[in-house]
Order: C-alpha cells, then structure tokens, then sequence
C-alpha cells in the first residue's frame, strides 16, 4: 500500500510540474509570438533586419533561457536560402560538444532542423537545443537556442517544448 501511495503522490507532482502558467508574448518587430512562463524575463535587441529575442529564467544570468533570432533578408545576407544557411548554422553548433543527430520537419509549414548537444559552463552540464525555421519564400531564419542544466527536470523539457510549440509566425515575413 506504501508503494502505491508513494508511485500515486509522484505520479501527481509531475502532473502538477508540467502546468506552468504562460504568458502570451507578441514579437511585433517580426510579426509574430511566442508563449513564455510567467516571471520569466525578457529582452529585445534589433540591427540592421536581425531581431535577436533574450527570455530566461530570473535573472539574467540564469542558467536556463532561450534565445530566439530572426534574420530577415538572409539571401542578400549571406548567397545562401535560409534552408541552406539553416543547416550550416545546425553544422556549425554540431562543433560546440557532442551532439545526436539533425532532425529534421516541418513546423507550421517552415523547414525545421534541431540538433541537441551538451558543453560545460560555469553553471556546471548544460544542455543546448537548437532549431532553426527555415522560410525560403519570404528569405527568413527563424534560429532557437535553448540551453539549461544538464540534469533539466521534466517540467524544463516540458517548457521547452511549450514555448517553441506555442511559437506562430507570419509565413509572409
């Protein structure tokens, strides 16, 4: 009886862990959104068509955050359609630790890749997850970067998955 009770009270704190109440958080600059957990800080940096999104944990210095970048015009930018640019961005973080293999998908009708690896920080393991969006009728990147300890709960994983789920872009941007 012991052992039920213990596996039916776990059962239900990680039922409890995954609801995190969102915030809707608009990204007028690239006409689109996103959701981020409530309390979570935010901040916005633009240059020359680059809008790169800041959104952490508490402090800025925390330990968990994802980033989101936007390059408009990404052909002029660099000879190359977001798609190709895409992948060579994927290839270029495969270098920062060991990574799993690109996966690759569609999100919302945008190409998708996503590449995981681990690296060491002054906040000890960290996990990265990186996905990049690909829009090639419009010439726009959409690039996450997504790190947190390595040891990340459920509940981050979980989060994770809400924020990029949640995310919606105008597909002629």
């Amino acid at each position: 009886m012991k052992i039920f009770l213990s596996i039916l009270f776990c059962s239900i704190s990680l039922a409890f862990a995954g609801e995190v109440a969102m915030t809707d958080h608009p990204l007028t600059e690239v006409k689109g959104a996103l959701q981020i957990p409530e309390g979570w800080t935010s901040t916005t940096e633009s240059e020359d068509g680059v809008f790169v999104y800041h959104f952490g944990k508490g402090a800025a210095d925390a330990a968990t955050s994802i980033t989101l970048s936007v390059t408009t015009k990404v052909p002029e930018r660099t000879g190359q359609t977001p798609g190709e640019y895409a992948a060579a961005l994927i290839d270029m973080s495969k270098d920062e630790g060991v990574s799993a293999n690109v996966l690759t998908g569609d999100f919302k009708g945008l190409k998708s890749l996503r590449s995981e690896y681990d690296f060491e920080s002054d906040d000890g393991k960290m996990r990265a997850v990186n996905i990049a969006l690909s829009n090639d009728k419009s010439g726009t990147l959409y690039f996450f970067a997504w790190q947190s300890p390595i040891n990340e709960s459920a509940e981050l994983e979980a989060i994770r998955e809400k924020i990029l789920g949640s995310a919606q872009f105008d597909p002629s941007f």
